[in-house]
């Protein structure tokens, strides 16, 4: 009974070894005995030990008087069969043309426990849904699929690859993606995710990009606009320049005069691959655009502001508020301290500065400006950590108009320039003064202000706008907003006042009780003099001046001021010239200063 038991055993185990060779050939695969720890084999009565190189027995795990086998080979087997299925190849055209017939797209797989499913993932441009795709054998290892005509749009897709073997180990590959040509006037303006779906209208400035890769990228020249209808700007020579060519990645302003809307559309264009699309950005403001059909967002480092459009579709005119994502069709301006990147990501969720706070030694106040004809959501204050009180890398100069509206300029350093429309400030401060000016080259009288607060807002922080021209403070930016009533042809001077509850209303107070009350030109000193002396005169809002001399015929000797002037306490000097710069005889002089319905004169007496 016991040679039985043998008998049986050995048959059993031979059997098991015949079943995992086959396996092994019916997969057409070979083991390499390196791969296995055999060496010297012995034989003792009727018994197979298998030995390590050094003739150390590998193992007793499975022993019989008949046969001993390591547990090293049943070990290496186990791993071998445990491996996923191996994708050597994944080929996807290098070039797809839309011709209404499908695209064949194969892979090469192969697996030593065969393999179960094999698909095909798509992922269209703009969506997050994948769409699988079962793949055929066909033959040797080889599997494909059909992508229908349909699958193949303007939006393009990425493609990848997952095997799955008979145990249920699985292999997917990267997402792949490539070009696609299209005919028939299939990449146009007037697409449901275009920036500007029912074209451009006559006489407006816009900001335009193309989608995709134009067969022709000329510019034909116009006769409107002094020969052209197209403009961009060169950061380097700070000029508008009349460009001759389309360059994927850049925007260009755009205005024409015909009567109907104009739609950009193309006889026939290129998708690009949906891969990352870096843009170059030269130090200073960059217009730029995406190459790609649907919204994207990007990744840009600290230095880059975030970018700011030109007018919204319904054919508003002004700059926007900071924006996440990027349309077709659509143009936008970016501001770099220095050379750097932005990267337009096609499948990342629109997530840029503007909608993300990393860190939490941050906040932002973007201040709005609308009036019946136009607007300017782009001006920005706040703090952020690493940031300085005086002009850094985080603030941003006024970008240089192309068309007369309406904007918000802050003062950085106390300067007077008034030349940035973004001014940040340092974190570990909490109290301070931002001086703003509005504006305006159009009619419009009324000027309404809001504002956005976001990121790590300090507790009890509070925002206070003192209006200069009306001396009163107001505390509703943020809740109601603020109705600015103004001369259209005159700037408009506001301070900002942000910090805790105490410091707002103190320096509130002090700012309007700095400003004068009324207008007022102070008696000349010395007087009599020779042959210089001075006038003191004070504005009680930002206003036109103009201060002149007269004899006593009346007759105008010289102007000394003529101009727009900040509010506030000034000082003008006479010589004793004339317009032409010649020496006045001694006598009696007026001096007389007007300013809108302000006007005042002066009587001093000139003595050689």
């Amino acid at each position: 009974m016991r040679s039985i038991n043998k008998i049986i055993d050995m048959i059993i185990r031979s059997f098991f070894m015949l079943f995992i060779m086959g396996m092994l050939v019916a997969q057409e695969y070979k083991i390499q005995f390196s791969h296995i720890p055999i060496g010297q084999g012995i034989t003792l009565n009727d018994s197979v030990g298998i030995m390590n190189s050094i003739g150390g027995m590998v193992s007793k795990d499975v022993s019989s008087d008949s046969f001993l086998v390591g547990a090293g080979f049943i070990k290496v087997t186990q791993n071998v069969l445990a491996e996923p299925p191996v994708i050597s190849a994944f080929d996807l055209p290098t070039f797809i043309e839309k011709n209404g017939e499908p695209s064949t797209i194969s892979a090469s797989m192969y697996d030593l426990n065969g393999i179960s499913n094999a698909d095909l993932y798509i992922q269209l441009g703009g969506t997050l849904n994948e769409i699988a795709l079962p793949m055929s054998s066909a033959g040797n290892n080889e599997y494909e699929v059909e992508v229908h005509d349909s699958l193949i749009a303007l939006n393009n897709f990425r493609a990848r690859v997952v095997g799955i073997d008979n145990m249920g180990y699985e292999t997917i590959t990267e997402y792949k993606s490539t070009d696609i040509k299209f005919n028939n006037t299939e990449l146009t303006m007037a697409n449901e995710l275009s920036h500007y779906p029912q074209g451009i209208s006559k006489g407006v400035w816009k900001l335009i990009s193309w989608p995709s890769q134009p067969g022709n990228n000329s510019l034909a020249m116009s006769t409107l606009e002094d020969g052209h209808v197209f403009h961009s700007w060169d950061p380097v020579k700070g000029i508008y320049s009349n460009p001759i060519e389309i360059e994927i990645g850049q925007a260009y302003w755009f205005r024409h005069r015909y009567k109907d809307a104009v739609i950009f559309e193309e006889d026939t264009a290129t998708a690009l691959p949906l891969d990352p699309f870096v843009i170059n950005l030269r130090s200073g403001w960059n217009l730029i655009g995406s190459p790609f059909s649907f919204p994207v967002g990007f990744e840009k480092d600290s230095i880059v502001s975030d970018p700011i459009t030109y007018g919204l579709p319904d054919q508003s005119n002004g700059w926007s508020g900071p924006q996440n994502e990027l349309s077709p069709w659509n143009g936008y301006a970016v501001y770099s301290a220095q050379t750097a990147t932005i990267t337009l990501m096609p499948f990342s969720d629109p997530d840029s500065s503007v909608a993300r706070i990393a860190s939490a030694d941050q906040w932002y106040l973007n201040i709005k400006l609308d009036s019946d004809t136009y607007f300017d959501h782009s001006a920005e204050i706040g703090r952020r950590k690493y940031a300085n009180n005086s002009y850094d890398r985080f603030d941003t100069p006024l970008f240089p108009e192309i068309d007369e509206g309406i904007s918000l300029a802050m003062d950085i350093n106390g300067s007077g320039s008034f030349g940035y429309k973004r001014d940040i400030r340092d974190f570990e401060e909490m109290n301070g003064i931002w001086s703003l000016r509005l504006h305006n080259q159009k009619d419009d009288e009324q000027v309404f202000i809001s504002g956005d607060l976001r990121g790590s807002i300090p507790d009890g922080l509070q925002i206070a706008v003192v209006d200069i021209a009306e001396r009163n403070v107001s505390y509703t930016l943020l809740e109601q907003g603020i109705m600015i009533n103004k001369n259209s042809n005159l700037s408009y001077d506001l301070k900002l006042v942000a910090g805790d509850l105490d410091y707002v209303n103190r320096t509130a107070e002090e700012i309007l009780s700095n400003i004068p009350s009324e207008f007022s030109l102070g008696q000349n000193y010395p007087n009599p003099f020779n042959p210089i002396t001075k006038m003191d005169y004070t504005l009680p809002k930002r206003s036109r001046v103009n201060i002149s001399i007269y004899n006593v015929l009346g007759q105008e000797i010289v102007t000394l001021v003529n101009e727009e002037q900040s509010y506030g306490y000034h000082s003008i000097a006479w010589n004793g010239t004339d317009q032409m710069g010649r020496a006045m005889a001694s006598g009696v002089y007026f001096t007389r200063m007007v300013s809108e319905t302000f006007s005042q004169t002066k009587k001093m007496l000139l003595l050689k």
